[in-house]
């Protein structure tokens, strides 16, 4: 070499000695390195870190050596020697770091094998770019999996402290969660000693703390219930009673309202009205004995499906209610549309007439009959209309009479359903 080529690559080896003890000392204080390092890994993670670990300690060893080199060079370029030209040449561009070999089997090894192996420079700046790259990848892919999963985890263990407090208050013993705990334990366990069992695929699986998240947060609505109705249970009671009493009149008047309709309609049938109040009231009895036993979580699990199905009953009874209105309010309906055309056919002089006076009377006993089938009396009514229509010469083809779809009321229940 030159000595223009000499100083060239000199500058350019020691540049890159530099750059590599700058990089080696941030792996070294990189907080992923130092986590795998000080931590009591297992599983898929240990694996890995053991493969990136000997990767480290090689490039440290191979970085040793390459920097003693680099140093021999300058030393030489810097105080001569007896052939400086070629041994700067050797050591530049020659196999001139000698390095370990890895250690053989005895039965694949030599009588005479050399334990070291001498690579270039060039070689040795290659294979440390290998081993930092290998190295890296694991740190990197834990440092990414811990990011996303040590906060997670801080959240499910503030949330496991909670229901912690919220199970003494509310007087449960150590056992009640025991499931629970062994649960965010063995998460706990695989994020803190093996966190790259969470990764597939470079993506960082959270969906087993996230469903112990619902879990824990489940138990903690729960729990916070419980505590609530310790504190209310007398006020908590005093408003269930009081809707039960809502329901009770409530069916009270359909039952009532019931009754008028069965001695006033016969068809269609008046449909039933049960009255769960009596189940309501044994409900809310069983809930002192869940008191006397200090189970204030069943307590407060019971105080909501009381709640909810004394909405239901509510909602059932006002449904029954209107449905039962609509029979009364149908049967005064036809009784108007009666009476109206009755006064269309003394205005048009056709009152008397023999056909209208025998239909007249058929839907007048139907609707004024006790108790009256209002599916007859829409029928007959239906009758009444279009023989009125026919006689005034006012029939159109919209209201003659068709069978099957589109069919008139005489030909219908006339819009009356149970």
């Amino acid at each position: 070499m030159s000595w223009e080529g000499i100083d060239h690559a000199l500058n350019r080896v020691r540049g890159e000695a530099d750059r590599i003890a700058l990089n080696l000392a941030d792996l070294d204080r990189h907080v992923g390195h130092r986590l795998l390092k000080d931590a009591d890994l297992v599983g898929e993670t240990r694996s890995r870190w053991e493969r990136a670990s000997f990767h480290v300690h090689r490039l440290w060893k191979v970085h040793g050596v390459f920097a003693a080199v680099v140093d021999r060079a300058v030393r030489i370029r810097e105080n001569g020697g007896g052939d400086p030209q070629g041994e700067l040449s050797f050591l530049l561009t020659g196999e001139s770091v000698p390095l370990p070999l890895a250690e053989q089997p005895l039965h694949e090894r030599g009588l005479l094998d050399s334990d070291t192996e001498h690579v270039s420079l060039a070689e040795a700046t290659a294979r440390m770019s290998a081993d930092y790259e290998e190295a890296t990848e694991v740190i990197s892919a834990a440092e990414t999996a811990w990011d996303a999963l040590h906060p997670r985890l801080g959240e499910l263990e503030a949330m496991w402290q909670e229901v912690g407090t919220l199970s003494d208050l509310v007087e449960l013993g150590e056992e009640e969660h025991e499931e629970l705990r062994e649960r965010l334990f063995r998460v706990g366990e695989t994020v803190r000693r093996d966190p790259l069992a969470l990764v597939v695929d470079t993506r960082v699986d959270t969906s087993s703390l996230d469903r112990l998240r619902g879990l824990l947060d489940r138990t903690r609505g729960e729990l916070r219930d419980a505590l609530r109705m310790r504190d209310s249970y007398t006020e908590s009671v005093e408003r269930l009673v009081s809707a039960i009493d809502d329901v009770e009149q409530v069916v009270r008047r359909a039952r009532e309202l019931r009754a008028r309709v069965v001695a006033k309609v016969s068809s269609p049938p008046a449909v039933d009205v049960p009255d769960p109040v009596p189940d309501l009231r044994d409900a809310v009895k069983e809930m002192d004995v869940l008191r006397s036993r200090g189970d204030w979580r069943g307590l407060g699990a019971r105080l909501g499906q009381i709640q909810h199905a004394v909405h239901q009953a509510r909602d059932d009874a006002r449904g029954r209610e209107h449905n039962l209105s609509g029979l009364l309010q149908r049967r005064a309906e036809l009784r108007g549309r009666l009476d109206a055309f009755r006064a269309r056919a003394v205005r048009l002089g056709l009152a008397e007439h023999e056909r209208l006076t025998e239909l007249h009377g058929r839907a007048h006993w139907e609707l004024w009959n006790a108790p009256c089938d209002l599916r007859a009396a829409t029928v007959a009514l239906s009758a009444y209309q279009r023989t009125l229509q026919e006689l005034s010469g006012t029939e159109t083809p919209a209201s003659r009479t068709t069978r099957g779809n589109g069919a008139s009321d005489g030909e219908t229940d006339g819009g009356v359903s149970r």
